[in-house]
């Protein structure tokens, strides 16, 4: 049945005068509205048609009408269940206007090749757009360079120290060796090397005094677990004569944790509160060969604490000040904390947790940041084991992506990937 009205034209209205004539049950097939009629445009009228019939079969579980939403909860369900039938999936007798059928499960395969491809030409549409976006800034580099221009980049080396280190490779090769990606690597080895200073291990003084040796660094970057594996092999594989005192009397477990690793590895623990009972404590340990300090986690924001671990370090008067740093810290993280704790005297930098991070090519950018040398890097939990000697060949081989943790070798691929 099509309904038209002239006087009341509102929406409301027409759907009362259907009920009107056609019932609780009419069911609305169609809407419009449009205006006929005037002159120049001038004294249209409004016009709101309907188009409706009666439902002579209303079913509110499942409606034959909303058969679309049907068939896509059926693609949905039958997708990941077989033959497996959809709830309430019966045979309804037909209504006026639709005839309602058995469904037919359809089976979706696990792997649509066809999207995977798509997936495929995307990422390497991107790729080339990439490449091109960089070429723009770096027209005359070689294309083997502007590979491992972009793997550098992916690492989060800076973009400046990136471009110095490819003209350094640059300058020192020929324009056929360039072309090879092999020869381009193993010479990129040499210049990350030649950048990462290396201080070599603990060791030591020869003139009889303990050597005072302190940690520091933000929360959480495993400053005491580094201790007790440095304290471990002095004493255990060196057999050195370590002492361990520790100022971290803030964090919760803090020196039952060090206590605990004290007594395996079998050397005195002193716990202090203040800067004189720590002079104190180092002048009690002269007999030592090695005096280890375990500071608590600062953050570099709160100035307070900062100048307070301050007053510590000069208490302590030590030979080494290593800064301690998470090789899973954010870039902008780790160099702000290079920033900060640079005041407090730092001759060495630690970078922990090498098994867990992305990529370190942050690691340039903050031995430039605070001019000093590694010593050492952790590479998963085990004391006293999961720790290395700072090693420029080893790292630079890690960052370029050619070694792994392990020391085993990653690929012997051609070329690096954006």
């Amino acid at each position: 049945m099509k309904l038209k009205t002239f006087r009341d034209n509102s929406m409301p209205a027409v759907l009362a005068k259907v009920k009107q004539q056609i019932g609780a049950d009419a069911v609305i097939v169609h809407t419009r509205t449009y205006k006929t009629g005037g002159i120049l445009g001038i004294g249209k009228k409004k016009i709101v048609e309907i188009v409706a019939h009666k439902n002579q079969n209303r079913r509110a579980a499942y409606s034959p009408c909303r058969q679309g939403t049907h068939d896509r909860l059926r693609r949905l369900y039958s997708s990941g269940n077989g033959n497996r039938p959809l709830p309430g999936n019966r045979t309804k007798p037909a209504s006026d206007n639709c005839t309602v059928e058995k469904p037919t499960v359809v089976r979706i395969p696990p792997h649509n090749e066809e999207i995977k491809h798509e997936i495929g030409d995307l990422r390497i549409m991107v790729e080339n757009l990439v490449k091109e976006q960089r070429k723009l800034h770096a027209p005359d580099m070689p294309e083997q360079l502007f590979d491992l221009y972009l793997h550098l980049i992916q690492c989060e080396v800076a973009e400046e120290i990136a471009r110095e280190m490819l003209a350094k490779v640059k300058q020192d090769m020929t324009g056929n060796q360039l072309l090879s990606a092999d020869l381009v690597r193993q010479k990129m080895v040499e210049v990350v090397d030649n950048m990462i200073q290396t201080a070599g291990p603990i060791c030591p003084n020869l003139n009889g005094r303990a050597r005072v040796v302190a940690l520091i660094g933000p929360t959480g970057v495993g400053k005491t677990t580094t201790i007790a594996k440095i304290a471990a092999n002095l004493k255990l594989r060196q057999n050195k004569k370590v002492g361990l005192i520790t100022i971290d009397t803030y964090r919760i477990g803090a020196v039952d944790q060090l206590r605990m690793y004290a007594q395996i590895i079998d050397v005195p623990l002193r716990v202090v509160l203040t800067p004189s009972e720590l002079s104190q404590a180092v002048q009690e340990m002269q007999d030592m060969d090695v005096v280890m300090v375990d500071t608590a986690g600062r953050s570099q924001n709160d100035e307070l604490k900062i100048k307070e671990l301050k007053t510590f370090l000069s208490a302590a008067q030590p030979d080494e000040t290593h800064l301690v740093l998470s090789g899973t810290a954010h870039h902008a993280h780790m160099l702000n904390a290079a920033e900060k704790f640079k005041t407090l005297g730092v001759d060495r930098l630690i970078l922990t947790k090498l098994d867990e991070a992305i990529s370190f090519g942050v690691l340039l950018s903050v031995m430039r940041k605070v001019e000093t040398s590694i010593s050492y890097v952790t590479t998963g939990q085990d004391v006293p084991d999961d720790i290395e000697i700072g090693s420029g060949p080893r790292l630079a081989r890690m960052l370029l992506g050619i070694e792994d943790i392990d020391g085993s070798v990653i690929s012997n691929r051609q070329e690096y990937s954006a």
